[in-house]
């Protein structure tokens, strides 16, 4: 969630999401769940992590999450185009450490959250990019995911990417 500075938890509006964020990860039956959530770790220090999905998963996860943890968010934002596609195995978030980007740690847990997508049988896996971060769009163009429509959410423009994964015959 890029657009939250935790560094600051003694600002009380960071605080409060914070809280919120923690209280809904450590459920499993919430968008945002630790259960769904892989973490890359350099010596025990957890450096990374990747959050990921069937795209079947996200109209009523997310409607659930938001009610509960974040109503007047739910309300501004419930037209939003959906991020996901039922049929799909979706990458939803992806965070590194500031000290330890552009170690490949991103690219590993992005790799990691296409096999877990094709291990499960899905042969599209997806993703949005902010639009506002062309580095990221970048990076996801290495790994083979194509540009396709943008989509809107969170009052954010995404670029929408999507990995075909074609089965030998």
């Amino acid at each position: 969630m890029h657009m939250y500075d935790f560094e600051d938890l003694a600002n009380d509006d960071m605080s409060d999401i914070h809280e919120r964020l923690t209280a809904c990860e450590e459920r499993t039956d919430t968008l945002y769940t630790h259960a769904r959530t892989r973490v890359a770790d350099i010596d025990g220090t957890p450096v990374g992590a990747l959050l990921s999905y069937p795209g079947e998963l996200y109209k009523k996860l997310k409607e659930k999450t938001f009610r509960e943890f974040w109503p007047a968010f739910f309300q501004q934002f419930s037209g939003d185009d959906p991020e996901t596609d039922p049929g799909e195995y979706y990458l939803d978030s992806l965070a590194v450490l500031p000290a330890f980007r552009h170690q490949g740690i991103g690219r590993a847990l992005m790799k990691d959250g296409m096999r877990i997508g094709q291990s499960l049988g899905f042969t599209r896996i997806a993703l949005v990019a902010d639009s506002e971060m062309p580095h990221l769009v970048s990076l996801y163009e290495s790994l083979g995911f194509v540009r396709e429509e943008h989509r809107h959410a969170f009052g954010t423009d995404f670029q929408r990417m999507v990995y075909r994964v074609f089965k030998e015959r």
